[in-house]
C-alpha cells in the first residue's frame, strides 16, 4: 500500500483540534456558605487536575472524520497486476492469385488449403479473406459468416500479375494500425522466390500480427517460357521487318523447342532451337510480310509444359505508310528545312517524311493529316493560321516551334502570348533531362555552340527539358488540351547554331519526331498491370474507350469521360482509343518473373514468420506482468461521509440533552 499524495497526511494533525475543544470544559464547585475562612490556608487550586474528556462518542466521530479526510486527500493505493484491455482477434486467410499459381493445379491446392483453414478456425470469430498479387484486395468484410468466406475462396482465380510479398506485409501493417486488432494471418502461396522484396525489412510485420505460411505446389518445378519478344510497333517496309524472341528455362535440363511466329492466328514462320539447361536461347524472324492494318502477333513454343500460359508471348504490329511532317518556314527560304529533312531521312525506318512549305501558304491546310507541324522561326503567323494551329493542337495534334530573329521581332512565341526576346551571346548546351520520353537516348549536346541566346517568359505551365550553359531554357514542353508543344530556343538550321553539324542532331530530330507523332505510345507489348494514359488533362470534351481481351468495354460511362489512365491487368490484346482520337493495340503479357517457380528457402520463410510472432509474444508477456496502482480514495470519501452523518447525529443528541438540563 502507498500514497499518491503523501503530503496530505499532515492534515491528520487537525485531530488535536477536537481533543482541545473537548478539554476546554473545566471542573467547577458550587459555592457553600461558611461562617469564617480565617482558619483555612490560602492556596491556588489547579483546574487542570479537574479537566476530563466528555462526550467520547462525539470525540471519536470527529477524530475519525478528520483522519479519513486526510487519508482521502493523500490518495491511498495498492498495486494490482492487471492486463490491459485485450484486442479482438481478426483471422485473415490470404491466398496468392499471381500468375505462377496457374502452374499445374496450384490454385486448386491453395483453395482447398484455404477452406481447411477456415474449418479449423475457432467459431464465432471474425474472419476475412484477402487475395494477393502485385496488390492486396479485400474479398470479404470482417465477419463471422464462414459461408461467405468459403464462397470468396471458391471464386478465386489465378491472374496475370506478379505477386509482391513486400506489398502484402505493408498491407498487413496498415490493417493492424487501422483496425487496432490482433491479426492471425494464414497465407497460402507457392512462396515464389521472385516475389521477395529487395530489402528483407520490407517484410517486417506489426507487433500484433502472427503469420502462418502454407506452401503449395512442387519446389523448384521446371518451366520453359517465351521470356521476351522484340518486335516493331509499326512496319513501313516488310523487307526490314525483324522479330526477335528469347526462350528461357528455369530449373530445366537442355531441351529442344519449336518456336512459332503467328499473325492473327496464322502461322508465319517457325524455327527449332535448343535451350541449354537453366539458360536461354534467341530466335530471330526476318523479312516476313505484314499486310496493311493492325495485327495481333504471337510467338509461342512447342511442346507446352505445366504452365502453358507463358509459352506464348503476344505483340501488336501496325503496317502503314509513313506519315508526313509539315515544315513551315518564313522569308522565302526553303533551305531552312534542309538539315531537318536530311536528319529525318537518315534516321532510317522512322515512319516520317517531310513536306516543306512557306508559312504564307499554310492557311486552309488540313493539319490533321500530318503527324506534327514544325514552325521554324515563322515570326507572327497571323491570327487565322494561329487559331487553326491551336485548334489542331487542342484536339490532340503536336507542334515543334523553333525560335529565331523573326520571333524576337514579333516579341512573342507563336500560338501563345508568352514573351520572347533574343540577344547575341555564344554559349554551349547545358543540362538535358534524360528521363523525358522526348529526349530518351538522345544523350547530351556535347560541343554544340549556340550563337543567339533567347530569353523566354512563359505564363502557362511548362517543363524545361534542356538548358543552355547559363541555365536559360533551350527546349521546353507544354501541353495544350490533348496536344503537345515543344519549344526550341533556336533555329533548326545552321544560321543560329552549329547543332545540325553535330552527331547529336540526328537522334534529337528522330526522337522528338517520334514523340510528337505519338509513336512512343504504340508499344507492341506491356506487362500486366501497366497503366496506359487516356488523356492529358481532366477535361471531359471527348470520351476515351478501352476494349479488353474478352471484347467487353473496360470503362464505365463516367470513367470514359473522366479517367486519366487505365491499368491493363489481364494478358491479351486491348483496343485503346484515347481522348485525343488516337488508337492503339496494346499487347499485354504476364510478368515473366513469375515463370521462375523456385521457392523461397525455408529458413527465410521462418524468419518472416518471426518478424511479427516474436514481437507479439514479447509484448503479451510484458502486458501480463504489468503492475498498476489501484486507488481507493473514493471509498475513503464515502466512509468519511458516513462518519460525518454519525457525528452530526451524536452532536445533535448531546446538545439537546444540555438544553434540557439548563
Amino acid at each position: 500500500m502507498g500514497f499518491l499524495s503523501p503530503w496530505f497526511l499532515l492534515g491528520a494533525f487537525a485531530i488535536a483540534l477536537p481533543l482541545w475543544l473537548h478539554l476546554l470544559r473545566q471542573f467547577k464547585r458550587t459555592p457553600q456558605p461558611f461562617s469564617s475562612l480565617m482558619f483555612f490556608e490560602r492556596r491556588v487550586q489547579s483546574s487542570v487536575l479537574h479537566r476530563r474528556l466528555r462526550y467520547l462518542a462525539l470525540l471519536a466521530a470527529r477524530i475519525a472524520l478528520l483522519a479519513l479526510l486526510a487519508l482521502a486527500f493523500a490518495n491511498p493505493f495498492v498495486n494490482r497486476t492487471s492486463a490491459v484491455g485485450g484486442r479482438r482477434t481478426l483471422h485473415i486467410v490470404a491466398v496468392d492469385r499471381s500468375f505462377s499459381m496457374r502452374a499445374a493445379n496450384r490454385m486448386e491446392q491453395a483453395k482447398n488449403e484455404a477452406k481447411n483453414i477456415l474449418n479449423r478456425l475457432p467459431a464465432n470469430q471474425l474472419t476475412q479473406v484477402l487475395a494477393v498479387d502485385s496488390r492486396v484486395e479485400t474479398l470479404t468484410a470482417a465477419d463471422m459468416n464462414r459461408r461467405v468466406a468459403a464462397a470468396a475462396v471458391d471464386a478465386l482465380q489465378a491472374g496475370d500479375q506478379a505477386s509482391s510479398f513486400g506489398e502484402f506485409a505493408r498491407a498487413l501493417r496498415v490493417m493492424e494500425q487501422s483496425t487496432s486488432m490482433r491479426l492471425d494471418v494464414h497465407f497460402v502461396s507457392d512462396m515464389q522466390q521472385t516475389s521477395m522484396p529487395p530489402n528483407f525489412r520490407d517484410l517486417q510485420l506489426a507487433p500484433h500480427t502472427s503469420l502462418a505460411l502454407y506452401p503449395v505446389g512442387a519446389d523448384d518445378a521446371p518451366n520453359w517460357a517465351v521470356q521476351s519478344v522484340v518486335a516493331p510497333a509499326r512496319v513501313y517496309d516488310p523487307k526490314r521487318t525483324r522479330v526477335t524472341a528469347r526462350v528461357a528455362g528455369w530449373c530445366t535440363s537442355a531441351a529442344a523447342k519449336k518456336v512459332i511466329l503467328s499473325l492473327d492466328g496464322h502461322v508465319v514462320a517457325s524455327k527449332d532451337v535448343i535451350v541449354p539447361a537453366q539458360s536461354s536461347a534467341e530466335v530471330e524472324f526476318v523479312g516476313f510480310d505484314v499486310p496493311y492494318g493492325t495485327h495481333r502477333g504471337e510467338v509461342s513454343i512447342q511442346p507446352q509444359d505445366d504452365l502453358p500460359e507463358d509459352d506464348a508471348f503476344p505483340f501488336g504490329v501496325v503496317r502503314s505508310d509513313p506519315r508526313k511532317v509539315l515544315f513551315l518556314y518564313a522569308d522565302g527560304r526553303p533551305k531552312q528545312a534542309f538539315y531537318y529533312k536530311a536528319a529525318l531521312e537518315a534516321g532510317g525506318n522512322t515512319g516520317l517524311t517531310l513536306e516543306a512549305m512557306p508559312v504564307e501558304q499554310a492557311l486552309g491546310r488540313d493539319f490533321s493529316k500530318y503527324a506534327f507541324v514544325v514552325l521554324n522561326d515563322v515570326g507572327d503567323p497571323g491570327s487565322a493560321l494561329a487559331d487553326a494551329l491551336c485548334s489542331y493542337v487542342q484536339r490532340g495534334g503536336a507542334v515543334l516551334i523553333a525560335l529565331g530573329p523573326n520571333n524576337a521581332q514579333a516579341g512573342r512565341i507563336p500560338l501563345s502570348s508568352d514573351h520572347f526576346s533574343q540577344f547575341r551571346l555564344t554559349q554551349g548546351a547545358g543540362t538535358v533531362d534524360d528521363n523525358s520520353p522526348a529526349l530518351a537516348s538522345v544523350g547530351h549536346f556535347a560541343n554544340v555552340q549556340f550563337f543567339d541566346s533567347g530569353q523566354l517568359t512563359l505564363k502557362a505551365p511548362a517543363r524545361v527539358l534542356a538548358r543552355l550553359a547559363d541555365g536559360s531554357p533551350l527546349l521546353i514542353e507544354q501541353h495544350m488540351g490533348e496536344g503537345r508543344k515543344l519549344i526550341f530556343a533556336s533555329r533548326l538550321d545552321a544560321s543560329s547554331s552549329d547543332f545540325p553539324l553535330h552527331a547529336s542532331f540526328l537522334p534529337f530530330v528522330v526522337q522528338t519526331g517520334q514523340y510528337l507523332a505519338g509513336y512512343e505510345e504504340g508499344s507492341s507489348n506491356l506487362v500486366a498491370g501497366s497503366p496506359v494514359s487516356l488523356r492529358a488533362t481532366p477535361q471531359q470534351d471527348t470520351a476515351a474507350d478501352v476494349i479488353g481481351p474478352d471484347g467487353k468495354h473496360e470503362l464505365s460511362l463516367s470513367e470514359a469521360t473522366k479517367a486519366l489512365s487505365v491499368n491493363l491487368d489481364r494478358a491479351g490484346f486491348y483496343e485503346v482509343q484515347k481522348a485525343n482520337g488516337r488508337r492503339m493495340l496494346a499487347a499485354v503479357h504476364a510478368d515473366r518473373r513469375e515463370s521462375d517457380l523456385k521457392r523461397v528457402p525455408a529458413e527465410t520463410l521462418q524468419l518472416w514468420r518471426n518478424t511479427g510472432y516474436k514481437a507479439m509474444r514479447a509484448e503479451q508477456a510484458a502486458v501480463e506482468k504489468q503492475v498498476k496502482p489501484w486507488s481507493f480514495w473514493r471509498y475513503v470519501m464515502i466512509l468519511a461521509l458516513l462518519v460525518a452523518l454519525v457525528e452530526s447525529f451524536i452532536a445533535s443528541h448531546y446538545l439537546g440533552g444540555e438544553r434540557q438540563a439548563a
